[in-house]
């Protein structure tokens, strides 16, 4: 048990769809506390937040006046005028579907927005993910009866949620610069 809850934390706090599915399937199997594993996903998803901006501004500062720095406030710049301000919110609501909090938030502190914006709006997209990871391992539960099968194609649900986020953030950011 001691593996799984390892298992299980380390998911949560990396949020890749593929291993959130798998520790979803396992949180159901052994009909572990849903309350309590709702309230570690808040408690990950805050820090992921909180961590990749605070590392983002640190990177910011350690390159402060050099050419990365200019290169990345040039890059934030032309999606920020492309995007416009609703859609600053749009794409954050998006990235937080679609990427992992520490790399969306990092990203994120390159824009014009505060702290308080960026973590709302990717909370928001997060929240939004984890209701879909919670939506394919129950519809997949609810008419695959094998254990063994279900966890297969639970996993393969996470592979492919992952394979179609990413060429969708391709294309985002692609349209972008």
């Amino acid at each position: 048990m001691k593996k799984i809850w390892i298992f299980i934390l380390i998911t949560l706090f990396i949020q890749e769809p593929a291993s959130t599915d798998a520790a979803i399937f396992q949180i159901r199997t052994l009909h572990i506390n849903i309350f309590l594993i709702n309230f570690i996903w808040i408690i990950a998803t805050v820090f992921d937040i909180w961590f990749g901006y605070k590392v983002g501004k640190f990177v910011q500062k350690k390159f402060k006046d050099t050419r990365f720095e200019l290169w990345s406030f040039r890059w934030a710049g032309r999606i920020e005028n492309f995007i416009g301000q609703k859609g600053k919110k749009f794409v954050l609501i998006l990235l937080g579907i679609i990427n992992f909090p520490y790399a969306n938030s990092f990203l994120a502190s390159w824009l014009t927005l505060s702290f308080k914006d960026i973590f709302t709006y990717l909370f928001i997209g997060d929240v939004l993910y984890w209701a879909i990871e919670w939506g394919i391992n129950i519809g997949v539960r609810s008419f695959v009866i094998d254990p063994h099968l279900a966890l297969y194609i639970v996993i393969g649900a996470g592979l492919l949620l992952l394979v179609i986020s990413k060429i969708i953030l391709s294309k985002v950011l692609k349209n972008k610069n």
